[in-house]
């Protein structure tokens, strides 16, 4: 599979990868970029048996809301800026995350798929140094281990699979 994603719009298809979030995100949060763009390839053929699907259809329920994350599903779905997302830090299940879990729900015309992301892609004393960076707690030394850890991250998760990223439910009526 290649690291895009495809979606429809009024323009037509879009093909969307890594590359394109970055330059939208303008940040350093490719874990969270990388992670919207895995559980969108693992549930789009799911969802739409296999067609591209039409971006403003495609609702959202978060139990996280990193920048990387948000500005990710964003730029692939514009769920965000439509107000098709929940996000509730206290739904689903998955490894814990600064600010929740690593649970996505994806929904399009009345199915959806849940995602979470798999033991080990976050290494262990990120969450706590996360926690610390988004309160500016953190010394030189520990900002560059969580740039570094954001890094690794998101070289995982590109590096992997999508459903080595993930589990994933059976669809499921939404």
């Amino acid at each position: 599979m290649s690291d895009t994603v495809t979606v429809r719009d009024v323009q037509g298809e879009l093909v969307i990868g890594l590359a394109d979030m970055r330059k939208y995100h303008g940040q350093d949060f490719d874990n969270g970029l990388s992670m919207a763009l895995k559980a969108c390839q693992l549930a789009f053929p799911r969802l739409t048996g296999g067609h591209p699907p039409e971006r403003r259809r495609i609702r959202l329920v978060l139990a996280l809301s990193p920048p990387g994350i948000l500005d990710g599903f964003e730029y692939i779905t514009r769920a965000i800026s439509d107000r098709r997302v929940i996000v509730d830090p206290a739904c689903g299940r998955g490894p814990e995350s600064y600010n929740g879990r690593y649970y996505f729900e994806i929904h399009y015309d009345g199915r959806k798929v849940a995602l979470w992301l798999r033991d080990g892609i976050v290494p262990e004393g990120y969450t706590l140094l996360a926690k610390r960076g988004f309160l500016g707690l953190l010394d030189e030394g520990e900002m560059a281990r969580w740039r570094a850890g954001k890094q690794r991250i998101a070289e995982m998760v590109m590096r992997l699979p999508a459903d080595q990223v993930f589990e994933i439910s059976a669809v499921e009526p939404a």
